[in-house]
């Protein structure tokens, strides 16, 4: 290997490293109970999974709204029509 893949070799497993750091900082705050810490290598803490859940569903499904992307592009499209 050259040396320039070794480095970015060795960034990934940092910011993964970085990653599950900062989630189990923030279950630590929650008092949220963490066993195995590698699990947050591409789950959040604050994400339960549960799609009917209110905080982490989607909003157009739980309230009947646009999301935050949809209603941007339509104020863009606006910008564009004037």
């Amino acid at each position: 290997m050259d040396e320039e893949a070794k480095f970015n070799h060795s960034k990934r497993i940092q910011q993964k490293e970085n990653h599950i750091k900062k989630q189990t900082k923030i279950a630590k705050e929650y008092g949220i109970k963490v066993d195995e810490p590698h699990k947050f290598a591409k789950h959040h803490v604050m994400n339960c999974g549960n799609p009917n859940c209110v905080m982490c569903a989607n909003p157009r499904k739980v309230f009947k709204d646009k999301t935050i992307k949809e209603k941007s592009f339509e104020q863009t499209q606006k910008w564009q029509q004037e």
